[in-house]
């Protein structure tokens, strides 16, 4: 079977985000069994005229379709991107004759509502390495595929969606296909070699969607099989890695002995990744920078204790600020990610986290207003309590969650902010989707 991989994002908000997700479904599939073909656009200047192409020469049997993000989560200068996924599908039906599946971060935040949106054969919620390797075999084979975990499909009697199945086994799964990307065309623009470590979160915050999306149980990749992606990487020509988990440090067993591992082997790439502050002692932190680990990522969102509390972080405000003191003791650069708006943000809230930031020494600061709202969230709860969206509205047209008593204010005085730190960055949207 001919397989075409169509990698539809073009969202690069701070950096091209290389589609890591995609790469590891496609390794996978057989390639001794299938022809494949990869087309990412991201860097294409005519991306119609180029997929037409590749539809024409290549003639796919099933056409894979990733969409990374539904929108670019800014509340000031809203994109929504989805419709742009449908022109891309629009083209594959008009060029082409085959099976057209979609899967990604963007389908998994609402997959039925986003299948209707976008009237493909065939959807995967979830996880799709496992699932779409099920699917293409049905599909050859000529069988039923409705039985596959996560698989979104149109029949008589209406869309359905099977439960999808989570990959126990990290380690049994292939090393993404990284090759088939053009990783120096993402490093000059600034991007990173990510690689995942572990899936799933047990954490609780009140926005965000991860623990469903993932499971709230850790799923890890052994060290070894951890430094032997890394080595791959580097033969590929990344020496920068940024570890795409929701919180490196927590297991905290599991980051030392991944540490460790780095060390002993000594793959030769540096790495950056996200960390917990409740879970940031200072013998990981030696480890992290011995291991090579160049800057870390505080999603602290707020230095207010009351919003700390508000949104469900599980630390304090004195954890965060002990752990951003061990990272400046240690000289380790660490980048401060604030989030305004929740539910009771308010001035008072607001100036105690720009004082809070103004007392310590981040590498850089990133502030954004307004919270994007996605299904099964406890904030999306409340969003629906307090009228601000509808109980039934599957949330792929972006809509956030903004404390009325910030609105007005809030832009300008964070502008004003800014304007005295040159290393803070007013408003910068992050897009959902880690891979």
């Amino acid at each position: 079977m001919k397989i075409l991989f169509l990698s539809t994002n073009r969202l690069k908000i701070i950096m091209p985000p290389m589609p890591l997700g995609l790469a590891s479904v496609i390794a996978q599939i057989d390639a001794s069994r299938h022809e494949l073909r990869v087309l990412d656009l991201m860097f294409s200047e005519q991306p119609e005229a180029e997929l037409q192409a590749v539809l024409s020469s290549f003639a796919p049997d099933l056409i894979a379709v990733s969409i990374r993000n539904l929108d670019n989560q800014s509340y000031f200068q809203t994109e929504y991107m989805l419709p742009h996924a449908r022109s891309f599908l629009d083209t594959c039906r008009r060029h082409s004759t085959a099976t057209i599946v979609v899967g990604g971060a963007a389908f998994n935040v609402s997959p039925v509502a986003c299948f209707v949106a976008l009237s493909p054969d065939y959807g995967i919620a979830g996880e799709g390495e496992i699932a779409f390797r099920a699917l293409v075999d049905r599909i050859e084979a000529g069988s039923d595929p409705s039985d596959v975990p996560g698989l979104v499909w149109r029949a008589a009697d209406g869309v359905h969606m099977n439960p999808p199945r989570y990959i126990e086994d990290l380690d049994a799964l292939k090393p993404p296909r990284r090759d088939l990307f053009d990783n120096a065309r993402y490093a000059a623009g600034g991007g990173f070699g990510n690689i995942v470590i572990k899936q799933g979160c047990s954490f609780e915050c009140l926005y965000c969607e991860g623990p469903n999306a993932m499971g709230r149980q850790w799923r890890r990749k052994s060290p070894a099989v951890v430094v032997d992606e890394l080595e791959a990487m580097r033969r590929q020509g990344i020496n920068v890695a940024f570890f795409t988990d929701a919180i490196f440090n927590f297991p905290v067993a599991h980051a030392k002995a991944v540490c460790r591992e780095i060390l002993r082997r000594q793959p030769g790439v540096f790495w950056l990744t996200p960390v917990h502050p409740a879970y940031l002692d200072r013998e990981l932190i030696t480890l992290m920078q011995q291991a090579g680990c160049t800057a870390v990522t505080l999603g602290c969102d707020s230095g207010s204790e009351k919003m700390l509390r508000v949104l469900r972080k599980g630390f304090s405000k004195e954890q965060l600020r002990v752990a951003a003191e061990a990272l400046e003791e240690a000289g380790l650069n660490y980048i401060l990610s604030l989030l305004f708006g929740g539910p009771g943000e308010d001035r008072q809230t607001v100036e105690e986290t720009i004082a809070f930031v103004e007392q310590r020494r981040p590498f850089m600061v990133d502030l954004t207003v307004g919270i994007r709202l996605m299904p099964g969230t406890e904030l999306a709860r409340i969003a629906v309590r307090e009228g601000v969206i509808s109980a039934d509205d599957p949330l792929l047209e972006p809509k956030f969650y903004i404390s009325r008593d910030i609105k007005g204010w809030i832009e300008d005085y964070l502008n004003q902010v800014c304007s005295r730190h040159p290393g803070w960055g007013a408003a910068r949207p992050e897009a959902q989707g880690h891979r």
